[in-house]
């Protein structure tokens, strides 16, 4: 189990705090803070939850966020920028 973080720029600041399976690349768990908003406020919660178990892959955790991100309102990122920040913590 490996501890990781990365502090991302995009259209506002987004910090991922990340532990993730070596050997399976897969997230163990994860924080997602910053300075953006999310509508309703619990999606934020509901995301974290989702994206634990998931392969640590650009395309793997671009698509799980784009389908996450329908019907809910973001302020300060997209799918592609926090995939970036997520990637990141691997660097």
């Amino acid at each position: 189990m490996r501890k990781a973080h990365n502090i991302y720029k995009s259209e506002k600041l987004i910090r991922i705090m990340l532990e993730y399976d070596e050997i399976k690349n897969t997230i163990s768990s994860i924080t997602i803070s910053g300075d953006f908003f999310l509508y309703p406020e619990e999606a934020l919660e509901i995301l974290e939850a989702n994206l634990v178990g998931k392969r640590l892959e650009k395309e793997t955790l671009k698509q799980e966020i784009d389908n996450f991100l329908k019907g809910i309102e973001v302020y300060g990122f997209n799918s592609t920028s926090l995939t970036e920040a997520i990637v990141g913590c691997r660097t």
